[in-house]
């Protein structure tokens, strides 16, 4: 419905009447554009999920071989992430056995071969340390058969004897001969010494990480 209005001066007259408004134009995002966006939100998420994962993994991994390094033994925590087999711990760079059975140095070094490792190797003070106290008497891999007071290890490299601890008095050759070496943890006798190779003793193997 139109209103007019008139003026007394020239007639001027003024209209006033409904317009129709149009509606606006809405910018609809077409359907397949809205679905990249669902996708692309999605593989962001992921992609972040991944990275916390990645580094979560990573700090338990270094936390646990930092633990082994300062000599703590990690049974529990290193089966988690499958560092060391079932029944071993770790040090350093190495899983270690420690056999509840005692058999002679021979047997007790196919032991671990079945094992696809060996007898241990000592390189280090720190390494006999962690290891003493496990038992009193452990066959490790060392023997003077080839020549007689020649220590060597399995691997074929010299026993350094001023690097290692020896127990009092040892290697002394006694009663007849005695060309394995075992680690003793006695009170009056702690170290390294010379045995019988048929003597039944416990043992330890050896087996390296492969990192």
């Amino acid at each position: 419905m139109a209103a007019v209005f008139k003026s007394h001066g020239p007639q001027v007259s003024i209209e006033i009447g409904e317009y129709e408004q149009f509606p606006t134009k809405e910018h609809k995002t077409p359907p397949r554009f809205k679905h990249v966006h669902v996708v692309l939100l999605a593989f962001g998420i992921l992609c972040v999920l991944q990275a916390v994962l990645n580094i979560t993994l990573r700090l338990v991994y270094n936390k646990t071989v930092e633990k082994g390094e300062t000599g703590d033994t990690c049974v529990g925590e290193t089966e988690d992430i499958s560092i060391c087999p079932h029944g071993w711990i770790l040090f350093g760079s190495s899983c270690y056995y420690i056999s509840s059975q005692r058999r002679s140095w021979d047997k007790s070094r196919q032991d671990c071969l079945q094992r696809h490792a060996d007898l241990v190797i000592i390189n280090s003070r720190q390494e006999q340390a962690f290891l003493t106290g496990f038992t009193e008497a452990a066959w490790i891999g060392m023997s003077d058969r080839v020549q007689e007071g020649n220590w060597i290890w399995v691997d074929g490299t010299p026993v350094n004897r001023d690097k290692l601890k020896w127990a009092p008095g040892q290697p002394d050759g006694a009663f007849g001969g005695e060309d394995c070496g075992d680690l003793r943890t006695m009170s009056n006798f702690l170290g390294l010494n010379d045995s019988k190779c048929s003597a039944q003793s416990k043992w330890i193997c050896e087996k390296e990480l492969l990192l």
